[in-house]
């Protein structure tokens, strides 16, 4: 069931998207299959993160786990559970369990980043993107949506080698995000990447890419993400466009602050706070 639903968001087709869920909803209720019941609410789930509605994903998020537990069944705990908790900035747990897992390893991965812990999770990418076997062949069939959490981990850290190798797997490729079990706009995780390696044309090229999809797609909290990577990009190396930085920036401020989504907005706060002093 899940994977056409995956299709639509790797794709950007969010309004086709809704309209398979809807779908999936009618045949939920009508058969009470549980499983079936469960991934109407991670669909439901994803479409309040795209919105921004990041407090009500996190209420559902626990409602998945309850009724998973109630069930007897691990339940969302592995990927799909934690992006509404890093956008916010809430602590991540995953069960060991999961962590034997190579969905569990990405997923701890991308944590790792977040949290700073730079060493660790050049670690994962060190196995799981470098020194993978057939990297980027028609052999490797490494999952998309794993790589693309994987992107967003080496930009955070500044792993070059790994950013390079997986910008150089998505630029020029379709894909728009990496669907319902790792949401991010994958043109800005590539515009994050092209000026990790110092591309900075290229950069804003994908960031002007990932304002057009996350506009289509209503993605929020990515266009704020994207607005204030273009800003700081333009700020440190556009200097005669700094108007059009500060835009941006102004921009993702209040969208965080509405969002709630405090790591980010104490990132844009800072940058605001150098451009005064």
């Amino acid at each position: 069931f899940g994977q056409l639903w995956d299709a639509y968001l790797v794709a950007g087709k969010k309004q086709q998207a809704e309209k398979y869920l809807d779908d999936l909803r009618l045949i939920a209720e009508k058969t009470k299959l549980f499983s079936l019941a469960q991934t109407v609410l991670l669909g439901e789930m994803n479409l309040k993160i795209i919105d921004g509605q990041l407090e009500e994903a996190v209420k559902m998020l626990e409602e998945t786990r309850a009724r998973s537990e109630q069930a007897g069944v691990m339940g969302m705990r592995g990927m799909a559970a934690n992006k509404e908790l890093l956008y916010l900035g809430r602590p991540v747990e995953i069960p060991e369990v999961i962590l034997r897992t190579i969905e569990g390893r990405v997923t701890n991965c991308l944590i790792l980043a977040h949290q700073g812990q730079i060493e660790e999770a050049s670690k994962t990418l060190d196995r799981y993107v470098v020194n993978r076997t057939n990297f980027g062949t028609d052999e490797d069939l490494f999952p998309a949506f794993m790589d693309t959490v994987f992107l967003e981990a080496s930009v955070l850290i500044g792993h070059s080698r790994a950013a390079e190798m997986l910008y150089n797997r998505f630029n020029g490729t379709d894909v728009r995000t990496g669907g319902g079990r790792a949401l991010s706009c994958v043109a800005r995780l590539l515009g994050g990447a092209a000026a990790l390696l110092e591309r900075y044309d290229d950069a804003r090229q994908h960031y002007q890419e990932a304002i057009e999809v996350c506009t289509e797609m209503g993605f929020r909290p990515e266009m704020a993400l994207t607005r204030l990577e273009l800003a700081e990009l333009l700020l440190d190396h556009y200097p005669d466009e700094k108007a059009e930085a500060l835009d941006h920036l102004d921009f993702a401020i209040n969208e965080f602050r509405e969002m709630k989504m405090q790591p980010s907005l104490e990132r844009a706060l800072r940058r605001k706070d150098i451009l005064k002093a």
